[in-house]
């Protein structure tokens, strides 16, 4: 987090309320792409470009703060009456119809192109980048920068006592070894890779994640590769039975222990999906899924 946004959240706490946008002076950041970003002022309207930063800006400032969100963008429930924009291609002209202060991008997935292009346009382009789970916390307090608000701490620090609520319970738990799919289909398996934020979520939860053996935040291992390595746990972001899902999708996996001993899961996608505050739920979705002994009534 930038020094200059931790000193606005102490402000933050000792005005006891956030400042209106007009009230913020000049002010210029730097992204976690590099890129410089100079602000008037708070801006009073935001338009995200991916929906883990809608479901942020609704969480730190909310709905009301959101110019308009991209078609796919459905959490919260509130921004279904939001205007909206298309984002794949990026559809300039309609944003710059929505006249926001702020456009808000993800460092990986939002070309650069695009950013540099509303920036042109005269709407301020910041991107934020999220390759581990702490990413998610350190941006929402960088929203209540950027944006005057001061949800986003508390949301910060609800998230972090939830991780370490798990953490707790299952730090001396046996790790079992786990796959965790994006998706199968027609013998082709996708997962992620060790340098995401998604893999540390498996680690956080109190399991080795397989694909850690791939590098990047991406990984395609193939179902003889998954046959060598044996994943003792089998979780497939979506909804339905798992078991059918992976067997139709790849029938040779049938004979997997995981697949037998009937530890095969779906997770909500959404919450793995984006980081974002939901991203603590499946955190918690995993690791009960993993140690349900650790969750128990009782369990210290």
């Amino acid at each position: 987090m930038p020094v200059r946004s931790l000193l606005f959240a102490v402000c933050l706490l000792a005005l006891g309320a956030c400042a209106s946008p007009e009230a913020e002076g000049p002010r210029t950041f730097t992204d976690d792409d590099g890129r410089s970003v100079s602000l008037a002022g708070a801006p009073e309207t935001v338009v995200p470009l991916a929906p883990n930063l809608t479901e942020m800006i609704a969480v730190a400032a909310g709905v009301d703060r959101l110019a308009g969100v991209a078609t796919a963008d459905d959490w919260p429930a509130e921004v279904r009456g939001v205007p909206r924009f298309a984002s794949l291609p990026l559809d300039r002209e309609r944003i710059l119809e929505l006249g926001p202060g702020l456009a808000l991008g993800v460092v990986g997935l939002n070309p650069p192109a695009d950013l540099d292009a509303l920036a042109g346009l005269g709407i301020p382009a910041y991107a934020f980048r999220f390759a581990e789970v702490d990413d998610i916390p350190r941006a929402l307090r960088t929203l209540d920068t950027l944006l005057a608000s001061s949800g986003g701490a508390a949301a910060a620090d609800a998230f972090e006592a939830r991780v370490g609520a798990v953490r707790a319970k299952t730090a001396a738990m046996p790790r079992p070894r786990v796959l965790l799919l994006i998706g199968a289909e027609n013998s082709a398996l996708y997962a992620f890779g060790r340098e995401s934020y998604a893999s540390e979520v498996v680690r956080l939860a109190g399991a080795d994640n397989v694909t850690d053996a791939f590098s990047g935040d991406a990984a395609a291992p193939s179902v003889e590769w998954v046959l060598e390595n044996a994943p003792e746990v089998i979780l497939i972001a979506g909804e339905g039975d798992a078991r059918q899902r992976l067997i139709e999708a790849a029938p040779a996996l049938a004979g997997l222990s995981a697949v037998q001993n009937g530890r095969v899961y779906s997770i909500p996608a959404d919450p793995i999906l984006r980081p974002g505050p939901r991203t603590v739920e499946a955190l918690e979705t995993i690791a009960r899924r993993l140690h349900p002994e650790a969750f128990a009534s009782g369990a210290a």
